[in-house]
């Protein structure tokens, strides 16, 4: 449960750095000069995402913990390399396209604003059709049985692509003002821009997990009991 544990302690600094930002500690009615006006909180929707994203983050630390615990570690559950390597590739660029359709959105560029949406929904529905597609290899090849490293790996990424798709209807209501006339860019991209990138993290740390990558031996070490 180490992991879990690090993943808790990352919170706390997160937590306390955003407390600090906010000066609670301060007393203003005793502090000489001018009055010092104190930081924005940010927008609420942003704020209620992140400790959203932070309670997702911890659901797939503890799956993590439970499969490093309960598969051996010479089993991996891999339908097939080349296809779950694309479809890592294609949560990449999903991410990317993201970030390219905020730096549009911030130059007034809808041009190229709306493109950078179209790829990254299609780069993220490629995703979820391939991992569709592994989940098939598996069932196929009877690695779902309940104890076997495939049973994990159904669930795992399964909860992932819910995740992933629930995003993706907020992906198409920003696409589609971004394709009705106005000046003004949605305030919604970046909160989309925050959700594909911490998806991204998480389905990083798993298929460094779950296909025993090189990195796979620390998250071993992190999880396993002594």
């Amino acid at each position: 449960m180490s992991l879990v544990l690090l993943y808790l302690a990352g919170l706390g600094l997160l937590a306390g750095r955003w407390l600090l930002r906010q000066r609670l500690a301060a007393k203003p009615w005793l502090e000489a000069g001018p009055a010092v006006a104190l930081p924005p909180a940010g927008p609420p929707a942003r704020l209620g995402l992140a400790v959203f994203l932070a309670a997702v983050g911890l659901l797939f630390a503890l799956l993590t913990a439970a499969y490093a615990m309960r598969v051996p570690a010479g089993t991996r559950a891999l339908p097939d390399p080349r296809l779950v390597w694309l479809t890592t590739g294609l949560l990449v660029l999903a991410s990317l396209a993201l970030h390219l359709a905020g730096a549009a959105a911030r130059h007034g560029e809808r041009t190229a604003l709306r493109a950078a949406l179209l790829i990254a929904a299609a780069a993220t529905l490629g995703f979820l059709a391939g991992q569709g597609l592994a989940w098939r290899d598996l069932l196929a090849s009877g690695l779902a049985s309940p104890d076997a490293a495939g049973a994990f790996f159904i669930l795992i990424t399964g909860l992932h692509a819910l995740h992933l798709g629930g995003g993706l209807a907020g992906l198409g209501a920003v696409t589609a003002r971004a394709f009705r006339a106005g000046p003004d860019p949605d305030p919604r991209l970046a909160l989309c821009v925050l959700y594909w990138d911490v998806l991204l993290a998480i389905w990083l740390v798993l298929f460094g997990l779950l296909f025993r990558t090189p990195w796979s031996g620390l998250i071993d070490t992190l999880c396993r009991p002594a």
